[in-house]
């Protein structure tokens, strides 16, 4: 073997695309999440909204009142409310479901580096004066 040779055996190129290809169940999870968190978020705002109007936790603001003639009024005068309100609890779920991946990630994914691994270069590169 050649002093800079490879100790183990090199690795087909149909190998290597095969390992970095995704599993096809977490794309089925992630369907589901994506139908799932809207559906949840709608709820979650029911919810809130029925146990504000019996503790008065925050007051509601009038101009999200929708009114006859407007262009999504369908006789929900707090239409305008759920909206914002199932917008911003879709987008805490996904950044919540989000750290929780990472966590997940950190906690039982291999390390960057192997043992035989050297860290990478921190070298300053310098542009030429022309």
């Amino acid at each position: 073997m050649p002093k800079y040779g490879a100790y183990q055996k090199e690795s087909s190129r149909e190998e290597r695309e095969a390992r970095r290809q995704v599993h096809p169940i977490w794309r089925g999870v992630g369907f589901a999440l994506i139908i799932l968190i809207p559906i949840l978020s709608y709820a979650a705002t029911e919810v809130i909204l029925q146990q504000n109007a019996i503790n008065q936790w925050f007051p509601m603001p009038y101009d999200l009142v929708a009114k006859r003639g407007d262009f999504l009024y369908n006789g929900d005068p707090w239409l305008y409310f759920k909206i914002i309100l199932t917008i911003t609890l879709m987008l805490i779920f996904y950044a919540v479901l989000t750290m929780v991946t990472f966590i997940v990630n950190s906690l039982f994914a291999p390390p960057r580096y192997g043992p035989l691994d050297a860290p990478p270069i921190k070298a300053r590169v310098r542009k030429r004066a022309r």
